[in-house]
């Protein structure tokens, strides 16, 4: 009786998938017809107060960025560290997500603010600036929803107070009263709007002293056209795709000037076909629609028999089958490190022989016990805390976060149970040279193009051992296919665990 009804049911499924296989097509079929108009040439209307000087247009091989407004995300999450100044060389460290999982980081433009052309660069990023000075750094991080965030912050290189001062232009004001600095004008430039072959260019522009004013505003658009305005905004249409670099420069009332240059990237655009839209599927498409149709019915047709038989199966009494890696029982691991041989793989690293021999007892209890009767790994990084934050980033929110450093000690029984339960979390466990557990869910960020190991090794043994590599930690990779422990230091397997 039960064969009946299970043989009824797989029927009926046949019947409605293949009713909805044979009107789903034409509605595809009908909407992609009415979503393909005829082209339409883009055209804007031009600006009062701007003055276009039209020359012959470059032809453009490029693609461009096309800039989305309608922002349903929050926007990108930016955050860096402290500049580091080493003489004229400034290197910055820090981390941009997106606002969420349905974005990704389209780019992340660098202005060092010192006239230099503006860049493209992931983080971390160095620039060696040209001559000592304070520079305004701005950091503009974008994402696929076209959401951006602006970060901004002051650098100084070199000996300032060595810099002898020349003012560009003195004005006398009295044969007893001080002499007035007449500075060149302040120019900054936001991200370009881009909409196709339109680009807006958007920012701030004032002048340098009090007693001067801002004359015009210059842009060449690296096509052989350069347009002069009273102020930004300042907009331009290209006649092509391509990959521009556009210098803006603002002209001050006492003939000084300030000029920045950004980089433009112009998608070409699939044009679409011209005249009216056809009536109906010309016989070409009608034909592939129909076999198309057929095709997919006859898929259907096989996957219900398939799942049919799968039904089946049910009747018979099930096998019990084992997990892909079930969990080891017996004893602890015997073949641990001694005591010497902790202290010579704690040497130089800052790490407490008693932090590592604790790490290790929790990830031979894991190897042996896994979690809910499946076999799990996981990996720990333990030392230089502060070097491997910056080279890793959060896969998750960090449980550990706003804990008291007496209820984060490695050594302590009742954290070691709670590490066992968070094994199960995609990333690594930061634990510092004294044993305070610093994070968990840590995704490791490292270039392991450098790390060279045996095969049969995943990603996990890969990114521990480059992480070991650049900096001075002690990394210990549980493995869930056999439940090894493998230890590494400088991008090497230094002692290795078998269960």
């Amino acid at each position: 009786m039960r064969q009946v009804r299970v043989i009824t049911s797989g029927l009926r499924l046949i019947f409605v998938v293949v009713c909805i296989l044979l009107v789903l097509p034409g509605v595809v079929f009908a909407a992609a017809l009415d979503n393909n108009p005829p082209g339409a040439e883009l055209s804007t209307s031009p600006d009062a107060n701007v003055t276009t000087t039209p020359t012959t247009p470059v032809p453009a091989v490029f693609m461009y960025m096309e800039n989305t407004t309608n922002a349903v995300n929050p926007p990108p999450f930016l955050i860096f560290d402290t500049p580091i100044i080493e003489n004229l060389t400034c290197t910055i460290y820090g981390i941009v997500d997106p606002g969420s999982v349905n974005v990704t980081i389209e780019s992340i433009l660098w202005d060092w603010g010192d006239g230099q052309t503006l860049a493209y660069h992931g983080f971390p990023n160095s620039h060696e600036y040209s001559r000592p000075g304070t520079y305004s750094l701005s950091i503009a991080a974008r994402q696929s929803d076209g959401q951006n965030v602006i970060g901004i912050t002051t650098v100084s290189v070199g000996h300032l107070d060595e810099v002898p001062i020349t003012p560009n232009t003195t004005t006398p004001v009295g044969p007893e009263e001080p002499v007035v600095v007449i500075q060149p004008p302040v120019l900054t430039l936001l991200e370009p709007a881009i909409e196709r072959m339109n680009v807006t260019l958007n920012g701030n522009l004032n002048a340098g002293s009090p007693g001067v004013t801002i004359e015009s505003v210059s842009v060449d658009w690296n096509d052989g056209t350069i347009t002069t305005s009273d102020d930004l905004p300042v907009t331009h249409q290209y006649s092509g795709p391509g990959v521009f670099t556009v210098s803006v420069t603002g002209n001050q009332s006492d003939g000084q000037s300030a000029t920045r240059k950004i980089t433009l990237e112009l998608k070409r655009e699939i044009p679409a076909p011209a005249g009216p839209a056809p009536s109906g599927p010309p016989q070409n498409d009608l034909a592939a629609y129909l076999i198309i149709t057929a095709m997919a019915i006859a898929g259907v047709v096989i996957v219900s028999l398939v799942l049919i038989a799968q039904r089946r199966k049910e009747l018979l009494p099930a096998k019990e089958t084992k997990k892909a890696f079930p969990a080891r029982s017996g004893p602890l691991l015997a073949n641990r490190p001694s005591p010497e041989e902790l202290r010579t793989m704690c040497s130089g690293t800052g790490v407490v022989p008693d932090v590592l021999d604790a790490v290790i007892q929790v990830a031979g209890e894991i190897a042996r016990e896994g979690r809910e009767g499946q076999a799990i790994g996981t990996a720990f990084v333990v030392g230089d805390t502060k070097n491997v934050l910056n080279y890793s980033k959060q896969f998750v929110l960090n449980p550990f976060y706003g804990h008291d450093e007496t209820e984060r000690q490695i050594t302590d029984s009742g954290i070691q149970g709670t590490i066992k339960e968070f094994a199960q979390l995609d990333g690594a466990f930061l634990i510092t040279g004294k044993g305070v557990v610093e994070a968990a869910g840590r995704c490791i960020t490292v270039d392991m193009r450098q790390v060279n190991l045996p095969g049969g090794m995943g990603s996990r043994h890969l990114s521990v051992a480059g992480i070991t590599k650049v900096t001075t930690s002690i990394g210990i990779v549980v493995s869930q296919s056999g439940g090894q422990i493998s230890i590494f230091r400088d991008g090497k397997i230094v002692y290795i665990i078998r269960s």
